[in-house]
């Protein structure tokens, strides 16, 4: 389903996620920023100065407009159980970054409550919005490769630690599995179209007390091996690369879900597969869940956001970090 009418934006939060956001919003069909919120006039000044729309000061200030049709919640993953569920208590439809939660407890009262006011909350896994995603996870399931049997995912970046940064704060919503892994367990749990019965994972961890980079072993009942490293301190390649029992997929950065996949038969032949579109990944998320608003099919359902949740929660034991708890 496709909707063409205007879908009014509203953003909490003026981070890094949030600027990206805002700065792709315009190249969507649908999307249109009306209004941002930060706690500090200057950073909401600021942001609105550089992407549109008008500054607003407090976080419940914004929510009480009635010229929004949806939020953009890009807080610090501790902010979104609180505020995604004053946004819903608004009347708002709501796009929350992931991980949605902090657990599987507060997702759930978070998905209820939109049930409850008939509004729709989805986890913003950018890349699963992409048309050229959902090829891929249609190419692995039609069997082009064969059997799935063995499934690797990197996604890092460096950047310098700072305890300004809510990634390199202490506690349950810090750190590289909650900020970056979660998209490589996101990507196995899909393509298995299984959830795991085993998981294991070892993580180092910084002197802030958080995990700034990871290791981590999926098991699945069908017999798929499923390995990702995650990072907030190193580079690695961000690649992914699955293979099957007649063939198998290259991916250069499966998250940014534009730059095409490669499907290699046993014989070594290549076939570059791109679905291309004019639109940055932002902003083809940004229409994406417009359409879902709209009646459209829902493209990250409230049960993969569980699933994920769960299979972090086991991550995170296995790996000694703290849990909400």
């Amino acid at each position: 389903m496709k909707t063409s009418r205007t879908f009014r934006w509203g953003i909490l939060g003026t981070g890094r996620i949030a600027a990206k956001f805002a700065g792709e919003l315009p190249f969507s069909h649908t999307g249109r920023l009306v209004a941002t919120a930060s706690r500090a006039r200057e950073s909401a000044t600021a942001f609105a100065r550089i992407h549109g729309g008008d500054p607003v000061v407090g976080y419940g200030e914004l929510l009480c407009r009635d010229d929004l049709d949806a939020i953009y919640l890009s807080l610090p993953n501790a902010l979104h159980h609180e505020w995604t569920l004053a946004a819903l208590d608004a009347g708002k439809h709501v796009l929350c970054e992931k991980p949605m939660a902090l657990d599987t407890d507060e997702a759930r009262e978070m998905f209820d409550r939109a049930g409850e006011k008939g509004l729709v909350l989805m986890e913003a896994f950018m890349y699963r919005a992409h048309p050229q995603t959902r090829r891929l996870f249609e190419t692995v399931a039609s069997g082009a490769i064969g059997e799935m049997r063995l499934l690797r995912a990197n996604f890092t970046f460096s950047r310098e630690a700072s305890r300004d940064d809510a990634r390199f704060q202490a506690g349950p919503g810090g750190g590289s599995l909650m900020d970056v892994g979660c998209y490589c367990v996101d990507f196995a749990r899909t393509l298995s179209g299984e959830e795991p019965d085993r998981v294991e994972c070892l993580a180092h961890h910084h002197g802030f007390g958080v995990d700034d980079y990871a290791a981590g072993l999926l098991g699945f009942p069908s017999g798929t091996l499923a390995t990702f490293t995650c990072g907030m301190t190193v580079l690695s390649d961000q690649g992914a690369h699955i293979a099957g029992t007649e063939g198998r997929i290259e991916i250069s950065r499966f998250w940014q879900a534009k730059e095409g996949f490669t499907l290699i038969s046993p014989r070594g032949t290549a076939e570059i597969i791109e679905v291309p579109d004019d639109r940055p990944l932002y902003a083809v998320e940004a229409d994406a869940f417009a359409e879902v608003v709209a009646g459209g099919k829902n493209w990250n359902p409230a049960a993969n956001t569980l699933g994920n949740l769960r299979v972090l929660e086991r991550l995170r034991e296995k790996a000694g970090l703290p849990s909400k708890a």
